[in-house]
């Protein structure tokens, strides 16, 4: 995990931002970190708090030593004057319980309440959302009073990946960061650098191509047999005539391969629909380079881009494996609508 503003690698406008903030007096009380899987969201909130809760280093030095005391709660999740809520595996939203308290005991505990509470160790207080994507109406009204008068010296960071997909009340009350992509040379350095990745330069920027920017995909994409299980899938996406079942059956045992962890399922089946996503696009390119371009294949293009958008929204796997598969080998985006 980050410990140094140097491992931001490719955003440096963002560092500068929040140096400009501390050392101003002027860091806001809510922040909105919006942005792709894998582009440093997490990270900056790893490091923002490293520089507030440091007990060696001033915050407008921007220089968390990394080993002290605050600096290594932080690292491992246990600093208890960070507030963490997040969506739990089994659901689809953010329960209200986790801001309130649960029926008999609300405003009591939950998010709100400990964020009232003074710092245990240090003068600063954080109160970080993850998966800010699933808060659902009831979940943000419970949450409006306290991102719009937050407590002195607390900051509150939601982290999400598309505005578009957090409510009109969050986003006027939270100062908006956009965690764009890096480039292809960022992410590569990044690689290498900070993640210490000795593959080849051919491998890394086709882990890059793939991923999307997702660093944390490249990196899966760079261990194990990963290599073998873009082949495989390639040759079946390109089939002259795609054979459905056989597309869903593949795709079925690399998920299971990983065992019942969702998180673990997710990650993959999001790596196998970007190894869609860039075949189709390779494909794309070369038509265009030909002369010649089928529309069957901006369609299977446009089916793999959708599906990672179900799969953010957590449809269900089986079904959406099943339907990617069919809508692969029919040449059909599937029915329109609105998801993101």
């Amino acid at each position: 995990m980050a410990s140094s503003w140097s491992q931001l690698v490719g955003q440096d406008h963002l560092q500068a931002g929040f140096r400009a903030a501390i050392n101003q007096n002027r860091l806001g009380g809510s922040y909105l970190l919006i942005g792709p899987h894998g582009t440093g969201k997490h990270t900056i909130v790893q490091l923002l708090a490293m520089t507030l809760l440091c007990r060696t280093s001033d915050p407008k030095e921007m220089s968390p030593c990394g080993v002290c005391s605050a600096c290594q709660q932080v690292a491992a999740g246990s600093h208890p004057d960070i507030i963490r809520v997040e969506k739990p595996k089994d659901k689809t939203v953010i329960p209200v319980k986790e801001f309130i308290g649960e029926q008999d005991t609300r405003m009591k505990e939950g998010f709100c309440h400990d964020l009232r509470i003074r710092p245990l160790m240090g003068g600063w207080k954080l109160g970080v959302i993850d998966d800010a994507d699933f808060l659902n109406e009831e979940g943000a009204n419970c949450l409006l009073k306290t991102l719009e008068e937050p407590p002195s010296k607390t900051v509150i960071l939601l982290v999400g990946t598309s505005e578009q997909r957090q409510l009109p009340t969050i986003r006027s009350r939270c100062q908006t960061v956009r965690v764009g992509p890096l480039s292809r040379e960022a992410s590569s350095r990044l690689l290498r650098e900070v993640h210490a990745c000795s593959e080849e330069s051919g491998r890394i920027e086709e882990a890059v191509e793939i991923s999307g920017g997702d660093i944390h995909a490249a990196l899966r994409l760079l261990q194990g047999e990963s290599g073998k299980v873009r082949e495989e899938l390639v040759r079946h996406l390109g089939a002259a005539f795609p054979d459905p079942l056989a597309i869903a059956k593949f795709l079925t045992q690399q998920v299971n391969e990983v065992g019942k962890d969702a998180s673990k399922r997710r990650s993959m089946l999001r790596d196998l629909f970007s190894i869609s996503v860039q075949h189709y696009r390779q494909q794309l390119r070369i038509q265009v380079f030909q002369g010649r371009t089928l529309p069957v294949t901006s369609i299977r293009l446009d089916r793999s881009l959708r599906a990672l958008r179900e799969l953010d929204r957590s449809a269900n796997q089986a079904s959406l494996i099943e339907s990617f598969a069919s809508d692969i080998a029919a040449g059909e985006t599937a029915e329109l609508g609105d998801i993101g």
